[in-house]
C-alpha cells in the first residue's frame, strides 16, 4: 500500500517503469455508508472522510481551486467538482451559517462520530462547488478507471 502522504504525482509509473505526468487533478475516494451520504455531500457542497488520521490526512492536499473526481470505491465515479476552501472538521462546517446538525440531512450529524473534536478521530470535510454529479445508482465505472486506497490521490 502507498503511504497516504505520497501524492499521485510521485507514485504513478507507467508499464515501462517511467513516471507518468500528473494532470494536476485529484482523485477522491468517498465511501457511502451509514456515516456518509452522497446526497448530503451534493446538496451541501462537500466531500469528507473520517475513521482516523490515515484516512483524513490526505484531505490536506486539497487547496481552493483544485478539481476533484469523486469515486465511491467498488461502485463508480459520482461527480466532479472544484474545491472552494481548505479541509476542516465536520463540527466546524457551515452552510448559510448553519451547522450540519441544523440542516435537513439524510445522515444524523448529531452522532458522536461528527461531533468529535479530537484531531486524530474527527470527521473532516472539504467544501466543494459541484460541476457535475450523478446519483449513486448512475455512477460511472469502467475497467481501467483510476482507483486508489487513499482518500485523496
Amino acid at each position: 500500500m502507498i503511504d497516504p502522504g505520497e501524492t499521485q504525482e510521485n507514485a504513478a509509473t507507467s508499464s515501462t517503469g517511467e513516471r507518468e505526468p500528473w494532470n494536476g487533478e485529484f482523485y477522491v475516494s468517498f465511501g457511502v455508508d451509514e456515516n456518509r451520504d452522497w446526497s448530503d455531500a451534493v446538496r451541501y457542497g462537500f466531500i469528507g472522510a473520517g475513521g482516523g488520521i490515515w484516512y483524513t490526512r490526505t484531505l490536506s492536499q486539497l487547496k481552493e481551486g483544485d478539481r476533484i473526481w469523486v469515486n465511491n470505491p467498488g461502485v463508480g465515479y459520482l461527480g466532479v467538482g472544484k474545491v472552494t476552501d481548505t479541509v476542516m472538521k465536520a463540527i466546524d462546517y457551515r452552510v448559510d451559517g448553519k451547522s450540519l446538525k441544523e440542516l435537513d440531512t439524510v445522515v444524523d450529524y448529531t452522532k458522536p462520530y461528527f461531533t468529535n473534536n479530537d484531531d486524530d478521530n474527527a470527521e473532516y470535510l472539504v467544501p466543494v462547488e459541484w460541476i457535475r454529479t450523478v446519483e449513486v445508482q448512475n455512477s460511472v465505472s469502467e475497467t481501467g478507471f483510476f482507483g486508489n486506497q487513499n482518500t485523496v490521490a
